[in-house]
């Protein structure tokens, strides 16, 4: 069945509506307005590239995301993969759950314990018995929370900006910006794979999570501003708006952190032979999520996302210069090339991120050096092993 553009667009505007990508951009206001909004625009643009070429090239194989980067990866590559995206996926969940029971905590005064096991069984409840109904819930609360963000910003519009201290510097923020598409890339290919065609599986993507991510993070960002380093959980919590911010942010988090509980169970049942039923494995992912959300440092959230975008951005650098550049075909288990390239790109971003501050311009971060490198390095060795078959 295929997926009109305008359903394309929809999809994945909604699932940049959410309160973690508003959360993420209130560490931006250390900036100020103008480089704040230049840092957002510009790591989306990077980011959400990579995620719509992602979706193109699983429409163009007729494969789901994880399946067809083995064209690139080899069989035991794809199973590498797919178990990162497992873990970042987990991350993910302790993420949100934590976001929501902080809310609860300093509106209702509930202890971020029990918030976390309040939230957490609503997750774990709704893999169990709402499954078939995620999807139009979802929407539902996807749409009231973009009109109470729009509301936030109404309320605020008024009075002056003022900027909160802070060390997080410019290329920083880019990469936050970029990691937070690039965080989609193993789920995109499941929705694109229906397209009308080649040309809407890439644009219709690449629109939908760019306009609505951008707004995001510009909500995140502005309301902090206004509220002298306030985010959105902290701002709702503050002005005691009563239940139905809470409901409204408690039903977003359910619904969207069943996504990643789901996409775990997916990804499991595609790269590993398993006896477990997909019932079975959302159990088992919810109940993880809820052990790690006790375990979770929300205070290294930014770590958290720079480590998605350490492997993503490599280890899809390497698929993307194989299978539109090079063309060709990994025949055996496991693409060598591929893997030492990606573990060079690997320790590249990550030594930039934390240890390169004097190497880094505007114009040379952490994702642009790690992808100009690693595509490098993996054309001149792949083209020194000559072991492949044309894809195309």
């Amino acid at each position: 069945m295929k997926i009109k553009n305008f359903t394309l667009f929809l999809i994945w505007a909604g699932a940049a509506i959410s309160i973690a990508e508003i959360y993420t951009g209130s560490l931006f206001a250390p900036l100020g307005l103008t480089k704040g909004l230049l840092a957002i625009l510009i790591g989306h643009i990077i980011g959400t590239l990579f995620f719509s070429l992602g979706g193109l090239m699983s429409y163009i194989l007729k494969l789901p995301a994880i399946k067809s980067t083995k064209v690139v990866l080899g069989n035991k590559g794809t199973i590498f993969l797919g178990a990162l995206n497992i873990l970042q996926l987990i991350g993910w969940t302790a993420v949100m759950i934590i976001q929501s029971a902080k809310a609860f905590n300093g509106a209702i005064g509930m202890s971020v314990g029990v918030g976390i096991l309040f939230v957490g069984i609503s997750v774990l409840l709704w893999s169990l018995f709402f499954e078939s109904e995620a999807y139009w819930v979802n929407n539902i609360a996807v749409i009231l929370l973009f009109i109470l963000t729009i509301g936030v910003v109404v309320f605020l519009k008024g009075g002056k900006i003022l900027t909160p201290t802070g060390n997080i510097s410019f290329v920083d923020a880019i990469e936050l910006a970029v990691a937070m598409p690039v965080s989609w890339l193993p789920l995109v290919g499941d929705y694109t794979i229906n397209s009308e065609n080649r040309k809407s599986s890439f644009i219709y993507t690449f629109l939908g999570y760019f306009i609505a991510s951008c707004f995001m993070y510009f909500i995140g960002l502005f309301v902090s501003l206004k509220t002298e380093g306030k985010d959105i959980i902290s701002y709702f919590a503050s002005i005691k708006t009563g239940f139905v911010p809470l409901l409204i942010i408690l039903l977003s988090t359910v619904t969207t952190t069943f996504m990643d509980v789901y996409s775990a169970a997916i990804s499991t049942m595609a790269v590993i032979k398993t006896r477990l039923s997909k019932k079975e494995l959302l159990i088992i992912y919810s109940l993880i999520g809820i052990i790690a959300a006790y375990l979770f440092p929300i205070d290294k959230y930014q770590n958290f996302l720079y480590a998605i975008g350490s492997v993503f951005i490599p280890v899809y650098t390497v698929v993307f210069v194989g299978f539109f550049i090079l063309k060709y075909e990994e025949s055996g288990y496991l693409n060598i090339p591929a893997v030492v390239s990606s573990i060079i790109g690997i320790i590249t971003y990550n030594y930039m991120v934390y240890n390169g501050t004097s190497l880094l311009k505007w114009y040379l971060t952490p994702t642009i050096t790690t992808i100009f490198l690693t595509a490098v390095i993996y054309t001149v060795t792949q083209t020194f092993f000559k072991r492949k078959e044309k894809i195309l």
